[in-house]
């Protein structure tokens, strides 16, 4: 589980192909490597939740199945990638966002940015099964990142972002075009799954 606070970012350096499969080496700050174990500690890319295979005090290493790469950015990341990071939430940690499963649910794209005084306004287009699921004022995980959205329309919404977010993250090197990871509310897939069946 994680919150979408990010307060880590990292850099893809090596990407390597296999069966059904990718292995990425990402390079990332010491705070974050710190207490990772093998086999054991979760990680969230770009929003996506991962186990540590390996791990040292300059980089750790992933293994992304093909669900994976077929759901999210990352069936396309290459290495200079730069990517947000966030350790699992602990018992003992503070839900600072919103509950995030680090289960990405599809993408989107990044249509325009603009400076809105010292915020930011951005709009993201969803693929069309997931709009259907947002909801005005709600929480979003954009590339792990938790956002509240509005201008919730048929096709894209809109969130403003404080600079602090934007300097923190990868999204400060987006440009309009981009594909972004997108985990909506696991309220709203309760909420359409009750609806469904009653």
């Amino acid at each position: 589980m994680f919150t979408g606070i990010i307060r880590y970012t990292g850099e893809i350096a090596l990407v390597k192909s296999i069966s059904r499969g990718k292995r990425f080496t990402i390079t990332a700050d010491g705070g974050f490597l710190a207490g990772l174990e093998k086999g054991i500690s979760s990680v969230a890319i770009d929003g996506a939740c991962h186990t540590i295979e390996q791990s040292d005090s300059n980089s750790f290493t992933v293994f992304s199945s093909f669900e994976t790469l077929g759901k999210t950015t990352l069936g396309s990341a290459r290495p200079g990638t730069r990517v947000n990071l966030e350790n699992s939430l602990t018992i003992q940690g503070i839900l600072d966002g919103h509950i995030i499963q680090g289960h990405i649910d599809g993408t989107g794209r990044l249509l325009s940015r603009e400076k809105k005084g010292e915020a930011y306004l951005f709009t993201f287009s969803a693929e069309n099964p997931l709009i259907r699921f947002l909801v005005e004022k709600d929480s979003i995980a954009v590339d792990g990142i938790s956002l509240t959205m509005f201008n919730v329309n048929e096709t894209s919404f809109q969130v403003s972002i404080i600079p602090e977010t934007v300097n923190r993250t990868a999204l400060s090197g987006k440009k309009p075009g981009e594909k972004v990871n997108i985990e909506i509310n696991i309220f709203a897939k309760y909420a359409k799954r009750f609806l469904n069946i009653y």
